[in-house]
């Protein structure tokens, strides 16, 4: 026989726990699945942002995340072609404070609230297909688990898989870029609580890319580098080379020189950006990775995720609610994460897709080196706390880059 629930949720993430986590909360009869045992390992760049740390403290880990074996950062430091800005966390509503933590770590922790919930997890399950009723309705999920067949009854289900094949048919968007990490015990460099971002020419002269050095507070430290896949089809690299590439920049090679690598070099691919994926369908609602919801300019996926997720959650209780599980009630889910999200993503997306090349954007960052304020909110709109076009704001500076550009390419010419 099958069992029932109020809400499956498909994938254990940070997107799928946080769905699970406030819908447990709810009271909701709430099942987990994950087609992986825990705990298992992400690759990620493992920064939090302070919008990703406030929706950690909501399910109840503030105190987690300050345990010291975790990084903490209070700044940035931006290294460019022509340009290096360092500029404090923008102030925002979310505090002035983020973290970098082990994916593997936060993930676990993030499953462990979820089920400390109420959520029932089934882990080294496979989910293999929607069920759906005569009427065309979702009735349920199918899956596998060591050979055996599965069936879970529900009438609304949460894909929180990634870049999974789940429900992917007409709900996810194609990935457009690619990363690789690796870690280092005793990396050298300054300003151990700063995000360090490198926009390196190589990684930038035909398409977007950067390159990081996140410190954990344990004596280690994230490094590596992500490229669009524009940037992989213009140059036919692969992005093994671009991240080796990187690894030779003289300034991080000289902060590498007598670190030692932990393990080998991995590497994942997403979506960046909330356009081209369909997040709601009747009985259906998309959460974090599987929605696309990376920020199209930093990359950053935890935050927007948990997010989601805790969206999502509440509509999976007013559905219950008015006993309609519509694409017309579960419209709600994408009008909201729009209202909060759009601008920010929207005009990212446009930013990396229509400039052909982000060395072209250099003039902007040597600009900002000497404007606090421009350089505020050229981190605000990496951090995804302000849209692109905020950088109108600031008028002369703007001015003096587009003279500096144009005559750097006539003295180039």
């Amino acid at each position: 026989m099958a069992e029932r629930y109020d809400l499956v949720v498909v994938g254990a993430g940070p997107g799928g726990s946080s769905a699970a986590y406030h819908s447990a909360k709810a009271g909701l009869n709430t099942l987990l699945i994950d087609r992986q045992e825990f705990p298992r390992d992400k690759t990620c760049g493992d920064g939090l942002m302070p919008h990703a740390a406030s929706e950690v403290a909501l399910m109840g880990l503030a105190d987690w995340l300050d345990e010291p074996h975790h990084g903490k950062f209070t700044g940035f430091s931006i290294y460019t072609r022509t340009a290096y800005l360092r500029q404090g966390v923008p102030p925002t509503l979310h505090g002035p404070t983020g973290y970098v933590v082990k994916r593997q770590e936060t993930d676990a922790r993030l499953l462990e609230r979820a089920t400390s919930a109420g959520a029932h997890l089934r882990a080294g399950v496979r989910a293999t297909d929607l069920v759906r009723s005569a009427s065309g309705r979702v009735a349920g999920i199918e899956a596998t688990k060591a050979g055996e067949s599965l069936r879970f009854e529900t009438p609304i289900v949460v894909v929180a898989d990634g870049v999974g094949g789940f429900a992917g048919k007409g709900m996810k968007a194609h990935q457009n870029a690619v990363a690789r990490r690796q870690y280092f015990r005793d990396v050298a460099g300054p300003d151990k609580r700063d995000l360090h971002v490198f926009i390196t020419e190589d990684m930038n002269s035909h398409g977007a890319g950067y390159g990081w050095v996140f410190y954990l507070g344990d004596g280690r430290a994230n490094v590596g580098a992500g490229v669009s896949t524009a940037s992989l089809a213009r140059t036919g690299r692969n992005l093994k080379d671009f991240y080796d590439r990187f690894l030779e920049e003289p300034q991080l090679a000289a902060w590498l020189e007598n670190a030692t690598p932990e393990g080998p070099p991995t590497s994942w691919s997403l979506k960046m950006g909330m356009w081209g994926a369909k997040r709601y369908g009747q009985g259906l609602m998309a959460v974090g990775d599987a929605g696309s919801m990376i920020h199209p300019v930093s990359g950053e996926g935890v935050g927007y995720a948990l997010e989601s997720g805790r969206l999502a959650a509440s509509w999976v209780h007013e559905a219950h609610v008015r006993h309609d599980f519509s694409a017309s009630v579960l419209s709600g889910y994408e009008r909201q994460l729009k209202h909060r999200r759009a601008r920010e993503h929207l005009s990212g997306y446009a930013l990396v897709n229509l400039v052909p090349n982000m060395v072209l954007l250099d003039p902007i960052f040597k600009a900002c080196e000497k404007d606090p304020e421009a350089r505020r909110t050229l981190l605000e709109v990496f951090t995804g706390d302000s849209p692109v076009y905020s950088l109108l704001k600031h008028p002369t500076t703007l001015a003096k880059a587009l003279r500096d550009g144009v005559t750097e390419r006539l003295n180039r010419a």
